[in-house]
Protein backbone atom coordinates (compact mmCIF):
# COMPACT_ATOMS: atom_id res chain seq x y z
CA UNK A 1 0.00 0.00 0.00
CA UNK A 2 1.15 3.43 -0.82
CA UNK A 3 2.06 5.78 2.15
CA UNK A 4 0.04 9.08 2.06
CA UNK A 5 2.90 11.93 2.49
CA UNK A 6 2.23 14.53 5.01
CA UNK A 7 0.53 16.94 2.84
CA UNK A 8 -1.77 14.33 1.54
CA UNK A 9 -2.89 12.99 4.84
CA UNK A 10 -3.74 16.98 5.70
CA UNK A 11 -5.70 17.14 2.54
CA UNK A 12 -7.15 13.78 3.59
CA UNK A 13 -8.24 15.13 6.75
CA UNK A 14 -9.49 18.34 5.52
CA UNK A 15 -11.63 17.18 2.79
CA UNK A 16 -13.15 13.85 5.03
CA UNK A 17 -13.42 15.80 8.45
CA UNK A 18 -13.91 12.68 10.44
CA UNK A 19 -12.36 10.90 13.16
CA UNK A 20 -10.37 8.25 11.27
CA UNK A 21 -8.60 11.04 9.04
CA UNK A 22 -7.76 13.41 12.30
CA UNK A 23 -6.02 10.82 13.81
CA UNK A 24 -4.00 10.33 11.22
CA UNK A 25 -3.04 13.92 11.03
CA UNK A 26 -2.46 14.16 14.60
CA UNK A 27 -0.35 10.50 14.71
CA UNK A 28 1.85 12.10 11.44
CA UNK A 29 2.47 15.74 12.84
CA UNK A 30 3.97 14.32 16.43
CA UNK A 31 6.63 13.04 14.32
CA UNK A 32 6.81 15.24 11.51
CA UNK A 33 6.89 18.69 11.32
CA UNK A 34 4.66 21.29 9.29
CA UNK A 35 5.96 24.24 7.10
CA UNK A 36 4.15 27.41 6.89
CA UNK A 37 2.29 26.79 4.20
CA UNK A 38 0.68 23.24 5.74
CA UNK A 39 -0.15 25.07 8.58
CA UNK A 40 -1.85 28.02 6.74
CA UNK A 41 -3.90 25.48 5.11
CA UNK A 42 -5.04 23.80 8.17
CA UNK A 43 -5.90 27.29 10.05
CA UNK A 44 -7.99 28.21 6.90
CA UNK A 45 -9.51 24.99 6.40
CA UNK A 46 -10.77 24.49 10.24
CA UNK A 47 -11.75 28.36 9.77
CA UNK A 48 -13.86 27.54 6.73
CA UNK A 49 -15.43 24.26 8.77
CA UNK A 50 -18.42 26.73 10.19
CA UNK A 51 -19.65 30.41 9.92
CA UNK A 52 -17.36 33.38 9.11
CA UNK A 53 -17.17 36.80 9.60
CA UNK A 54 -15.70 38.80 7.05
CA UNK A 55 -13.11 41.42 7.67
CA UNK A 56 -10.90 42.86 5.30
CA UNK A 57 -8.43 44.80 7.18
CA UNK A 58 -10.31 46.14 10.57
CA UNK A 59 -7.32 46.19 13.12
CA UNK A 60 -9.80 47.14 15.76
CA UNK A 61 -11.40 43.48 15.43
CA UNK A 62 -8.67 42.20 17.83
CA UNK A 63 -8.14 39.72 20.68
CA UNK A 64 -5.43 38.08 22.79
CA UNK A 65 -5.79 34.12 23.27
CA UNK A 66 -3.27 32.09 25.49
CA UNK A 67 -1.76 28.43 24.86
CA UNK A 68 -3.27 27.38 28.41
CA UNK A 69 -1.45 26.69 31.68
CA UNK A 70 -3.31 27.36 35.16
CA UNK A 71 -3.40 30.88 37.17
CA UNK A 72 -3.29 33.39 34.22
CA UNK A 73 -6.27 35.67 34.18
CA UNK A 74 -5.29 36.79 30.51
CA UNK A 75 -7.94 35.79 28.92
CA UNK A 76 -10.84 37.43 31.12
CA UNK A 77 -8.94 40.94 31.99
CA UNK A 78 -7.13 41.63 28.04
CA UNK A 79 -10.79 41.68 26.19
CA UNK A 80 -11.84 44.62 29.10
CA UNK A 81 -8.46 46.64 28.25
CA UNK A 82 -8.79 46.07 24.93
CA UNK A 83 -12.19 46.98 24.66
CA UNK A 84 -11.75 49.80 27.04
CA UNK A 85 -8.91 50.57 24.15
CA UNK A 86 -11.54 50.54 21.16
CA UNK A 87 -11.10 47.30 19.85
CA UNK A 88 -13.78 44.85 18.78
CA UNK A 89 -13.13 41.47 21.10
CA UNK A 90 -15.19 38.70 19.35
CA UNK A 91 -13.40 35.93 21.57
CA UNK A 92 -14.45 32.83 19.66
CA UNK A 93 -12.85 29.84 22.64
CA UNK A 94 -12.40 26.05 23.61
CA UNK A 95 -12.60 25.19 27.17
CA UNK A 96 -9.27 25.79 29.39
CA UNK A 97 -7.44 23.51 32.14
CA UNK A 98 -8.04 24.10 34.65
CA UNK A 99 -9.88 27.48 34.37
CA UNK A 100 -10.27 28.46 30.84
CA UNK A 101 -11.83 32.31 30.39
CA UNK A 102 -14.99 30.80 28.91
CA UNK A 103 -15.49 28.08 31.15
CA UNK A 104 -15.15 30.17 34.33
CA UNK A 105 -17.65 32.76 32.67
CA UNK A 106 -19.89 29.85 31.83
CA UNK A 107 -20.06 29.62 35.86
CA UNK A 108 -22.09 32.85 36.29
CA UNK A 109 -26.40 32.17 36.31
CA UNK A 110 -27.47 32.43 32.20
CA UNK A 111 -24.53 33.37 30.28
CA UNK A 112 -24.69 31.83 27.01
CA UNK A 113 -21.47 30.34 25.64
CA UNK A 114 -23.18 29.09 22.80
CA UNK A 115 -24.36 31.15 20.24
CA UNK A 116 -25.87 31.28 16.49
CA UNK A 117 -24.18 33.78 13.36
CA UNK A 118 -27.55 35.99 13.81
CA UNK A 119 -26.99 36.32 17.55
CA UNK A 120 -23.29 37.18 17.24
CA UNK A 121 -24.57 39.94 14.66
CA UNK A 122 -26.98 41.28 17.10
CA UNK A 123 -25.00 40.63 20.19
CA UNK A 124 -21.69 42.82 18.21
CA UNK A 125 -24.56 45.37 17.61
CA UNK A 126 -24.87 46.00 21.64
CA UNK A 127 -21.58 44.99 22.59
CA UNK A 128 -17.94 45.55 21.55
CA UNK A 129 -16.91 41.88 23.13
CA UNK A 130 -18.63 39.05 22.87
CA UNK A 131 -16.67 35.59 24.65
CA UNK A 132 -18.40 32.44 23.29
CA UNK A 133 -17.35 28.92 22.76
CA UNK A 134 -15.94 27.28 19.21
CA UNK A 135 -19.12 24.45 18.14
CA UNK A 136 -21.13 23.39 15.46
CA UNK A 137 -21.72 26.90 14.33
CA UNK A 138 -17.92 28.32 14.57
CA UNK A 139 -14.75 26.34 13.86
CA UNK A 140 -16.42 22.99 14.39
CA UNK A 141 -13.82 20.92 12.54
CA UNK A 142 -11.24 23.15 15.27
CA UNK A 143 -13.65 21.72 17.90
CA UNK A 144 -13.81 17.97 17.27
CA UNK A 145 -9.99 18.17 16.16
CA UNK A 146 -8.85 19.62 20.06
CA UNK A 147 -11.25 17.02 21.70
CA UNK A 148 -9.07 14.12 19.74
CA UNK A 149 -5.75 15.94 20.46
CA UNK A 150 -6.50 16.22 24.05
CA UNK A 151 -8.02 12.77 24.57
CA UNK A 152 -4.52 11.29 22.81
CA UNK A 153 -1.90 13.80 24.26
CA UNK A 154 -1.23 16.29 21.40
CA UNK A 155 -2.10 19.31 22.50
CA UNK A 156 1.68 20.73 22.77
CA UNK A 157 1.85 20.14 18.76
CA UNK A 158 3.26 23.80 17.83
CA UNK A 159 2.00 23.42 14.29
CA UNK A 160 -1.54 22.10 15.86
CA UNK A 161 -1.43 24.96 18.38
CA UNK A 162 -0.49 27.94 15.52
CA UNK A 163 -3.11 26.43 13.19
CA UNK A 164 -6.10 26.06 15.65
CA UNK A 165 -5.55 29.57 17.86
CA UNK A 166 -5.44 31.09 14.14
CA UNK A 167 -8.44 29.38 12.71
CA UNK A 168 -11.06 30.93 15.18
CA UNK A 169 -9.36 34.40 14.75
CA UNK A 170 -10.28 34.04 10.86
CA UNK A 171 -13.43 32.56 11.66
CA UNK A 172 -14.64 35.74 13.25
CA UNK A 173 -12.66 38.43 11.54
CA UNK A 174 -9.77 39.29 13.49
CA UNK A 175 -7.05 40.72 12.61
CA UNK A 176 -4.98 42.20 15.15
CA UNK A 177 -3.91 39.75 17.78
CA UNK A 178 -1.14 38.99 20.71
CA UNK A 179 -0.67 35.65 22.10
CA UNK A 180 0.04 34.95 25.35
CA UNK A 181 2.57 32.10 25.54
CA UNK A 182 2.82 30.34 28.93
CA UNK A 183 6.31 28.96 28.67
CA UNK A 184 6.65 26.23 31.04
CA UNK A 185 7.63 22.28 31.49
CA UNK A 186 4.36 21.48 30.41
CA UNK A 187 3.54 23.83 28.70
CA UNK A 188 1.67 23.33 25.41
CA UNK A 189 3.92 25.76 22.96
CA UNK A 190 7.34 25.31 24.32
CA UNK A 191 9.12 24.31 27.57
CA UNK A 192 11.86 26.58 27.52
CA UNK A 193 11.75 29.96 26.45
CA UNK A 194 14.06 29.07 23.92
CA UNK A 195 11.75 26.85 22.21
CA UNK A 196 8.77 29.32 22.82
CA UNK A 197 10.56 32.10 21.01
CA UNK A 198 10.90 29.68 17.80
CA UNK A 199 7.31 29.01 18.06
CA UNK A 200 6.34 32.49 18.75
CA UNK A 201 8.10 33.38 15.67
CA UNK A 202 6.59 31.28 13.16
CA UNK A 203 3.24 31.94 14.79
CA UNK A 204 3.78 35.50 13.71
CA UNK A 205 5.24 34.74 10.18
CA UNK A 206 1.82 32.30 9.46
CA UNK A 207 -0.29 34.83 11.06
CA UNK A 208 0.96 37.53 8.73
CA UNK A 209 0.82 35.12 5.45
CA UNK A 210 -3.13 35.47 6.79
CA UNK A 211 -3.10 38.86 6.72
CA UNK A 212 -3.27 39.29 10.58
CA UNK A 213 -0.89 41.85 12.64
CA UNK A 214 0.21 39.78 15.43
CA UNK A 215 2.20 39.77 18.35
CA UNK A 216 3.58 37.24 20.98
CA UNK A 217 4.19 38.13 25.29
CA UNK A 218 6.01 35.26 26.87
CA UNK A 219 5.07 34.62 30.44
CA UNK A 220 6.36 32.00 33.51
CA UNK A 221 4.27 29.38 33.16
CA UNK A 222 5.97 27.80 35.94
CA UNK A 223 5.10 30.08 38.61
CA UNK A 224 1.67 31.49 39.55
CA UNK A 225 1.24 34.61 37.90
CA UNK A 226 -1.57 35.51 40.63
CA UNK A 227 -3.07 33.78 43.73
CA UNK A 228 -6.29 32.81 42.67
CA UNK A 229 -6.66 29.50 41.11
CA UNK A 230 -9.93 27.53 39.68
CA UNK A 231 -13.16 28.68 37.81
CA UNK A 232 -14.77 30.20 41.11
CA UNK A 233 -11.36 31.33 42.27
CA UNK A 234 -11.29 33.57 39.03
CA UNK A 235 -14.48 34.92 39.62
CA UNK A 236 -13.54 35.44 43.00
CA UNK A 237 -10.25 37.63 41.05
CA UNK A 238 -12.09 39.77 39.17
CA UNK A 239 -14.32 40.86 41.66
CA UNK A 240 -11.74 41.93 43.87
CA UNK A 241 -10.08 43.56 41.29
CA UNK A 242 -13.42 45.58 40.07
CA UNK A 243 -13.96 46.43 43.97
CA UNK A 244 -10.12 48.05 44.16
CA UNK A 245 -9.60 45.36 46.69
CA UNK A 246 -6.76 43.17 44.44
CA UNK A 247 -3.03 42.81 46.54
CA UNK A 248 0.08 43.35 44.85
CA UNK A 249 0.69 40.07 43.29
CA UNK A 250 -2.71 40.16 41.85
CA UNK A 251 -1.88 44.23 40.70
CA UNK A 252 0.99 42.84 38.88
CA UNK A 253 -1.00 40.57 36.86
CA UNK A 254 -3.57 42.99 35.96
CA UNK A 255 -0.27 45.33 34.53
CA UNK A 256 1.01 42.94 32.80
CA UNK A 257 -2.37 41.76 31.16
CA UNK A 258 -2.69 45.94 30.57
CA UNK A 259 0.85 46.18 29.07
CA UNK A 260 -0.12 42.92 26.46
CA UNK A 261 -3.12 44.84 25.21
CA UNK A 262 -1.88 48.52 24.98
CA UNK A 263 0.55 46.72 23.27
CA UNK A 264 -1.88 46.17 20.15
CA UNK A 265 -2.80 49.92 19.97
CA UNK A 266 0.48 51.71 21.09
CA UNK A 267 -1.57 53.93 23.43
CA UNK A 268 1.46 54.64 25.30
CA UNK A 269 -0.14 57.43 27.57
CA UNK A 270 -3.90 55.91 28.43
CA UNK A 271 -5.33 56.13 31.37
CA UNK A 272 -7.84 53.30 32.39
CA UNK A 273 -9.62 53.41 35.37
CA UNK A 274 -11.13 49.65 37.18
CA UNK A 275 -14.51 51.00 36.91
CA UNK A 276 -13.82 51.12 32.96
CA UNK A 277 -13.24 47.84 33.22
CA UNK A 278 -15.99 46.67 35.28
CA UNK A 279 -18.27 48.42 33.07
CA UNK A 280 -17.25 46.61 30.16
CA UNK A 281 -17.49 43.44 32.06
CA UNK A 282 -20.91 44.25 33.21
CA UNK A 283 -21.99 44.98 29.62
CA UNK A 284 -21.04 42.02 28.23
CA UNK A 285 -22.39 39.73 31.27
CA UNK A 286 -25.82 41.43 30.67
CA UNK A 287 -25.34 41.21 26.97
CA UNK A 288 -24.65 36.94 26.81
CA UNK A 289 -27.73 36.76 29.27
CA UNK A 290 -25.66 37.07 32.54
CA UNK A 291 -26.91 37.73 36.10
CA UNK A 292 -24.56 40.26 37.45
CA UNK A 293 -26.02 39.99 40.87
CA UNK A 294 -25.14 35.81 40.68
CA UNK A 295 -21.49 37.03 39.91
CA UNK A 296 -21.51 39.17 42.94
CA UNK A 297 -23.20 36.30 45.31
CA UNK A 298 -20.86 33.72 43.26
CA UNK A 299 -17.46 35.81 44.57
CA UNK A 300 -18.85 35.77 48.26
CA UNK A 301 -19.89 32.26 48.55
CA UNK A 302 -16.27 31.10 46.86
CA UNK A 303 -14.53 33.55 49.28
CA UNK A 304 -16.61 31.30 52.18
CA UNK A 305 -16.01 28.34 50.78
CA UNK A 306 -12.20 28.63 50.92
CA UNK A 307 -11.85 27.56 54.05
CA UNK A 308 -9.24 24.55 54.56
CA UNK A 309 -5.75 25.70 55.09
CA UNK A 310 -2.26 24.35 53.84
CA UNK A 311 0.42 25.38 55.94
CA UNK A 312 4.19 25.15 55.69
CA UNK A 313 5.68 22.30 57.39
CA UNK A 314 9.32 24.05 57.54
CA UNK A 315 10.64 27.65 57.81
CA UNK A 316 12.33 28.19 54.33
CA UNK A 317 12.09 29.25 50.70
CA UNK A 318 8.96 28.71 48.98
CA UNK A 319 8.55 26.59 45.76
CA UNK A 320 5.23 26.58 43.97
CA UNK A 321 4.82 23.06 41.52
CA UNK A 322 1.57 24.57 39.08
CA UNK A 323 1.59 21.09 36.89
CA UNK A 324 0.56 19.61 40.30
CA UNK A 325 -1.60 22.01 41.24
CA UNK A 326 -3.13 21.46 37.61
CA UNK A 327 -3.62 17.55 38.07
CA UNK A 328 -4.98 18.25 41.03
CA UNK A 329 -7.86 20.38 39.93
CA UNK A 330 -8.37 18.70 36.40
CA UNK A 331 -8.60 15.35 38.51
CA UNK A 332 -11.21 16.24 41.04
CA UNK A 333 -12.80 18.48 37.51
CA UNK A 334 -12.87 14.80 35.84
CA UNK A 335 -14.37 13.19 39.00
CA UNK A 336 -17.43 15.95 38.84
CA UNK A 337 -18.73 14.99 35.57
CA UNK A 338 -22.65 15.30 35.83
CA UNK A 339 -22.12 19.13 34.09
CA UNK A 340 -20.24 20.54 31.37
CA UNK A 341 -18.32 22.88 33.10
CA UNK A 342 -18.34 21.63 36.75
CA UNK A 343 -16.70 23.63 39.75
CA UNK A 344 -15.94 21.12 42.61
CA UNK A 345 -12.81 22.72 43.84
CA UNK A 346 -9.88 25.77 44.00
CA UNK A 347 -7.80 27.15 46.05
CA UNK A 348 -6.58 30.85 46.72
CA UNK A 349 -2.34 31.67 47.19
CA UNK A 350 -1.46 33.05 50.78
CA UNK A 351 2.08 32.79 49.82
CA UNK A 352 3.67 33.31 46.27
CA UNK A 353 6.84 31.73 44.95
CA UNK A 354 10.25 32.88 46.27
CA UNK A 355 8.77 34.08 49.59
CA UNK A 356 10.66 33.23 52.92
CA UNK A 357 8.03 31.36 54.90
CA UNK A 358 7.95 30.18 58.53
CA UNK A 359 6.60 26.64 59.77
CA UNK A 360 3.34 27.02 60.57
CA UNK A 361 2.70 29.82 57.72
CA UNK A 362 -0.47 29.38 56.35
CA UNK A 363 0.49 28.75 52.15
CA UNK A 364 -3.17 28.78 50.61
CA UNK A 365 -6.64 28.21 51.52
CA UNK A 366 -8.63 25.65 49.31
CA UNK A 367 -12.52 24.38 49.03
CA UNK A 368 -13.66 21.39 47.47
CA UNK A 369 -16.84 19.42 47.87
CA UNK A 370 -16.99 16.95 50.91
CA UNK A 371 -16.42 13.54 49.05
CA UNK A 372 -13.22 14.39 47.42
CA UNK A 373 -11.73 16.93 49.92
CA UNK A 374 -8.80 14.36 51.17
CA UNK A 375 -7.92 13.72 48.15
CA UNK A 376 -7.63 17.18 46.83
CA UNK A 377 -5.85 18.15 49.96
CA UNK A 378 -2.99 15.60 49.41
CA UNK A 379 -2.43 16.36 46.32
CA UNK A 380 -2.07 20.15 46.84
CA UNK A 381 0.28 18.99 49.89
CA UNK A 382 2.50 17.54 47.70
CA UNK A 383 2.75 21.01 45.13
CA UNK A 384 4.31 22.75 47.71
CA UNK A 385 8.04 22.87 48.98
CA UNK A 386 10.08 24.52 51.36
CA UNK A 387 14.00 24.67 50.79
CA UNK A 388 16.83 27.25 50.56
CA UNK A 389 16.20 27.48 46.28
CA UNK A 390 15.26 30.23 45.12
CA UNK A 391 12.76 30.25 41.38
CA UNK A 392 13.21 32.79 38.74
CA UNK A 393 11.25 35.74 37.13
CA UNK A 394 7.58 37.28 36.45
CA UNK A 395 7.45 39.76 33.45
CA UNK A 396 6.89 39.07 29.68
CA UNK A 397 9.22 38.93 27.01
CA UNK A 398 7.60 40.53 23.31
CA UNK A 399 7.95 38.43 20.32
CA UNK A 400 7.08 40.96 17.13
Amino acid sequence: MKLLNKSNILRDFLKNKNEVSALKLIDHARYHQLNDSEIIDLATGLANSGELIKNENDITYCDIPSTGGPSSLSTLLCPLFLTVFGGKVLKLAVPGRPAGGVDVLAQIRGYKVNLSISELHEWVSQNRYVHFLADDSFAPLDSMLFSLRKANNALNVPAFVIASILSKKIAVGIKNIGLDIRVSNFGNFGNTFKEARTNAIQFNSVARALNIKSRCFLTNGDIPQQPYIGRGESILALNRIFKNEADWSLKRHLAICYRMANSLFNNANIEIQVSSLKEVFDLNIKTQGGDIDHFNSLSNDIEVQNRYIIKSNRSGILSINLLKIRKAITEIQRRATEIQFPDPCGLILKVMPDEYVERGTDICSFRCVSEYKEDFEAMLTDAFDVSNQSTQLHGIEIIE
